[in-house]
């Protein structure tokens, strides 16, 4: 960002030139300088803006899952997005963690190495508070976390883990693999220090608690997958996708459209005693509640569907259907002629 001049410094500058004290061709030098940025050899860079772009296009993708998870499971609102998306070393990210922070390591198959998701305390101490009947609020402590505590966390880590997949889904096939979880920063390697990771910070909100979960990922986990990761690739595999989905619809449509119902017709209803059933002989009539010029209903699965006129068709006992009903039997207007 440019520096913004005080009026101080504007009055100062305009009269150093009434002056004579700095030359326009100074000026003129001093912003035609280039700004260079310093490029360390050693470590060159390993992804490339649109790698990076497709990345957090994909974790913004989890974030909406993620979101939909937590607030199902804790019961209460939460909100997820992506904060900031880097590349850096292993040991500045190592370093950088606070001691007392839950590392889940994870596998993401087929590609090969292990990855790693940290949640901060805030968040790990809500999700614990819900899970156990709280409120999920604002805990402010710093200290390692109980046996109870672990196992509720590592529950739900392994299922945040689990979610990665429907995000990856549009751009390569992985199938997460939770190994473990860790509470010792300065204790874990994943990789070696100089390691290249791409770093994936999200913003995590849960009522009035805010914190991060994050994600480690390190460059020879993705190498094999770099040339997927451009946006050109994401637009083509989701059209693929989106077809699919189109195809997968119809196929179910038809399955649910071929599924055999039972249909009976109701001619209409009697209320009899037991004697008069047991007493009942071949001839015998049974008044019903309609006349024979009334409709009959057809039912399935004990919702009125239809209204017809009874009758036989080459030889068979025969409904036609006259009236398409809703449930619960409200007429929807529409006459059949079949």
């Amino acid at each position: 960002m440019s520096e913004v001049l005080s009026q101080n410094q504007i009055d100062d500058l305009l009269s150093s030139l009434k002056s004579g004290d700095i030359a326009y061709s100074e000026l003129e030098s001093g912003s035609a300088e280039k700004k260079v940025r310093p490029y360390d050899f050693k470590i060159p860079k390993k992804f490339n803006k649109e790698q990076l772009k497709t990345l957090s296009i994909i974790y913004e993708n989890y974030g909406r899952v993620l979101s939909s998870f937590l607030s199902g499971t804790l019961r209460n609102y939460c909100e997820v997005e992506v904060a900031t998306i880097e590349e850096q070393r292993y040991f500045e990210y190592s370093n950088a963690l606070p001691e007392n922070i839950l590392m889940g390591v994870l596998e993401m198959l087929p590609l090969q190495g292990t990855s790693m998701i940290t949640m901060s305390q805030p968040i790990a101490f809500a999700i614990v508070d819900r899970l156990l009947g709280g409120q999920g609020e604002i805990y402010e402590v710093d200290r390692d976390y109980t046996d109870i505590e672990v196992t509720l966390l590592q529950k739900v880590i392994r299922d945040m883990s689990f979610l990665l997949k429907d995000a990856w889904s549009n751009v390569f096939e992985i199938n997460p693999n939770f190994l473990r979880l860790e509470s010792n920063s300065r204790q874990s390697q994943l990789v070696s220090p100089n390691e290249t990771v791409v770093i994936i910070v999200l913003k995590v909100k849960i009522k009035d608690v805010e914190g991060d979960v994050s994600f480690c990922m390190p460059y020879e986990i993705l190498e094999p997958v770099l040339e997927h990761l451009n946006t050109r690739y994401w637009f083509t595999a989701r059209r693929s996708s989106d077809e699919e989905r189109v195809n997968n619809k119809k196929s179910l449509v038809n399955n649910v459209n071929s599924i055999p119902l039972e249909l009976k017709v109701i001619l209409g209803k009697s209320h009899v005693s037991l004697k008069e059933i047991m007493d009942l002989q071949a001839g015998d009539v049974i008044p019903l509640d309609k006349p024979v010029t009334g409709k009959a209903v057809v039912m399935s699965n004990k919702e009125e569907w239809f209204r017809g006129t009874l009758g036989t068709l080459r030889n068979h006992v025969a409904v036609r259907i006259d009236q398409v009903l809703l449930e619960g039997g409200a007429i929807n207007g529409r006459q059949s002629e079949q």
